[in-house]
């Protein structure tokens, strides 16, 4: 008996178990739906669940076993990619955010005034015209120590006292 030729062969099972052990990589929902689809697509041959599930060569049922591999695999990134405190209540966490962001902001505004403490100072140091001569003449009239150009500005910034 001659019977219809095999279309489904050994060969393009393990062809079609390449492809399914690559779907949980691709991010393709590892059914036997996406399995059909995507073989009829890739090689012409769709087939069924029952019979690309318990075909057998030499006692292994290759494109099960590469099917419930790539399940496993599938199933192991989604549980990775939960959250690790998903059993801590909710609202915990969404107050331990706010309490962070708001620590966050006001450690921005803190630096922001000290920032713009800093370039006033150096504004003020850049822009303010000094005659070198005249502060060496000073130190060498007085034979003193060098002058300090940031105390003579601090002195003169300063408000003079009242009474």
């Amino acid at each position: 008996m001659a019977g219809r030729k095999e279309i489904l062969t050994e060969a393009l099972a393990r062809k079609i178990a390449r492809m399914i052990e690559r779907f949980p990589d691709s991010e393709i929902p590892v059914t036997w739906e996406s399995v059909i689809a995507h073989s009829k697509k890739s090689f012409g041959y769709g087939g069924n669940r029952q019979m690309l599930g318990s075909k057998e060569w030499n006692g292994r049922k290759i494109i099960a076993e590469a099917f419930s591999e790539a399940k496993s695999v599938q199933r192991r990134m989604q549980s990775d990619s939960r959250p690790k405190y998903r059993n801590a209540p909710r609202a915990t966490l969404q107050r331990r955010i706010m309490e962070l962001e708001s620590e966050k902001l006001a450690l921005k505004e803190e630096l922001e005034k000290v920032r713009a403490q800093q370039i006033s100072q150096l504004d003020a140091f850049l822009n303010n015209t000094r005659d070198i001569r005249k502060l060496i003449g000073a130190t060498l009239k007085a034979e003193e120590e060098p002058v300090d150009e940031l105390k003579v500005r601090r002195d003169a910034k300063a408000p003079l006292p009242k009474g």
